[in-house]
Parts: structure tokens; sequence; C-alpha cells
């Protein structure tokens, strides 16, 4: 039993360090993807290349570049999803811990617990279940089937890291990572304009 507790804390850990990574990639894009596109229209400007010409040839395409990649909560839950455990059980000794509705006005605590509990809510909702094991342990609920609880978080980690891959795979973060290598950037910019309208320009190193 330790070590099956040992397991599950490490897994929990890795589920949180990729949670984080997956919010730090997010906040990044929220910029990033803007900056591409001011970035990629100022590259077509200067090598005159006709960029409404190329664009109305390929809306579609234009469309599904510019925007958020398409997997997210309620698609990520039918890719990975753990039928090993009914996560209820966890849920329910939650909700008896720190629903909100048990402490009085005025509490100190309400708001912790509101967050806590929306929290394991939204788990139980999209089938997030490192998030509901997180609101487990940081207040002490106790698992017993170890096995089960683990393989659960080991579907989440895939999850986590399919979406990781895909929001950097977008062109954004590629353009990111460049920092202030121009030469990087440019060939960003060449590598999107031939996979998206195949309009080549010299050599791409990317």
């Amino acid at each position: 039993m330790v070590m099956k507790k040992l397991k599950f804390k490490k897994l929990l850990n890795e589920y949180r360090s990729l949670s984080y990574e997956l919010e730090y990639v997010k906040e990044v894009l929220r910029t990033a993807n803007q900056e591409f596109e001011v970035y990629y229209r100022e590259y077509c400007q200067r090598r005159n290349i006709d960029v409404s010409n190329l664009e109305s040839k390929n809306k579609l395409k234009m469309a599904e570049s510019f925007q958020k990649p398409a997997i997210d909560k309620e698609k990520v839950v039918d890719i990975m999803r753990s039928k090993d455990y009914d996560h209820k059980l966890i849920f329910r000794e939650i909700a008896k811990k720190i629903h909100p509705d048990k402490l009085k006005q005025g509490d100190s605590r309400l708001e912790e617990y509101e967050e806590a509990f929306k929290k394991a809510n939204d788990a139980m909702r999209y089938g997030k279940w490192g998030n509901l094991f997180d609101v487990a342990e940081r207040y002490d609920i106790n698992i017993k089937e170890y096995d089960e609880v683990n393989r659960s978080i080991k579907d989440d980690i895939k999850r986590l890291k399919v979406l990781i891959e895909k929001e950097k795979g977008t062109y954004g973060w590629k353009l990111f990572n460049c920092e202030e290598n121009g030469v990087c950037k440019d060939n960003v910019i060449k590598h999107f304009l031939k996979t998206l309208f195949n309009y080549t320009i010299g050599g791409i190193t990317i």
C-alpha cells in the first residue's frame, strides 16, 4: 500500500507539472498567435507577396490556421477516459468535507472551498481526473483503490500531453521560440506559406 501511495503522489505531481505547462503554453499563445499573424503579413509585404490573392483561394485553410486548436474540454473526454474507477466515490467524499454550503456565512474558508469544490465538480463533468485527485490529496481525502486511481491519473497525463503537443504545433508557438532570431522567424513564415498555400520562397529550415 505504501508503494502504491508513493506512486500516486509521483503521478499526481507529474499531472500538476503538465497542467502548469499547458497553462503556460496557452498564456504564451494568447499573444504569440497575434504576433504570428502580424509578422506573417509584414513578411509578405516585404517580399511583395499578394496575400489577398493567396488567402482568397484558401479561405478555409486560413480559418483553420488562425483558429484555436480544436481539441479541448468535452472532446478530450472522448479521447481518453478511464472507466476502471467510479470517480463519484471520491467526489462524494470531497463534497462531505468541503462543500461550501456546510460553512456559515462569513467563514474565512468559504472562497477557498468554493474554488476547490468547483474544480472537483468540473473534473467530474469533463473527466479531468487529475484535478479531482488533486483536490482529494490537498484535503486529505482517504483513497483506498490506488491501482484504479493511478490508472485514471495516467489517462489524464496522456490527455495533457496530447493537448500540449497540439498547442506547441501552432505557428504562433514556433515563432515565439525563435525569440529575436530573424532568420528563424522568416523560416517559420516560409514553412507556413509552403504548407498552407504550396508557395515556396528559397530554402526552408525549421
